[in-house]
């Protein structure tokens, strides 16, 4: 990492790259790559760091291919404290044990973290960074489904309220799933419907 104001250097995220994509399933690494082309767009429009928002795009899920067991193997080592929801969701659990790893295995800044941390379920005021991470792994170009271009819209005209619109979806698909939604999504999705409607009242 260089060693003035957060950022990195072109060879710095290459090198970030290789290692981080060795961690991935094949099938994964379009994805990641995606990640990381829309978080520096977002970046750009938005006032962040390009390489910054990159490099947590890389890192975003770096522990994602790992088994239930393998995760809670890591939460145990690095004494992650987690409640019995995100226990029993690898899907969520991903987004935990991936910041520590950024954390503890890559040195990555409490910011970058974060970011990782926060990039599955979202919660209440997020740092730019965080929301960022978020929508880039939401739209990112290989992704595919119904709401796409509006959200992706959103994310570039006003971020609270693409983050509005895109946890209200999240919300609905995992409804229709039959699953419960965890809390932080519930709190966020909350907290940026009544955002985006002071906006609008303002």
């Amino acid at each position: 990492m260089s060693q003035h104001a957060l950022s990195f250097t072109d060879l710095e995220l290459a090198a970030l790259r290789k290692r981080a994509y060795t961690m991935l399933d094949e099938k994964r690494i379009p994805h990641v790559a995606g990640c990381e082309e829309e978080a520096v767009c977002l970046a750009e429009r938005w006032g962040e760091v390009p390489s910054v928002a990159a490099a947590a795009a890389i890192l975003h899920d770096c522990t994602k291919r790992l088994s239930y067991k393998e995760q809670l193997a890591l939460v145990k080592k690095y004494g992650i404290s987690c409640d019995d929801a995100l226990l029993a969701s690898p899907k969520l659990l991903h987004a935990v044990t991936g910041a520590a790893v950024a954390e503890a295995e890559f040195h990555m800044p409490g910011e970058i973290c974060s970011a990782i941390r926060w990039h599955t379920t979202g919660k209440p005021e997020m740092t730019l960074l965080e929301k960022i991470i978020y929508l880039a792994d939401y739209v990112e170009p290989t992704r595919d489904f119904p709401g796409l271009e509006k959200l992706r819209k959103s994310a570039y005209d006003d971020l609270d309220s693409a983050l509005a619109l895109g946890l209200a979806m999240s919300l609905e698909e995992i409804s229709r799933g039959g699953s419960e939604p965890y809390i932080d999504s519930i709190l966020a999705s909350q907290y940026y419907h009544a955002e985006r409607n002071s906006h609008a009242i303002s």
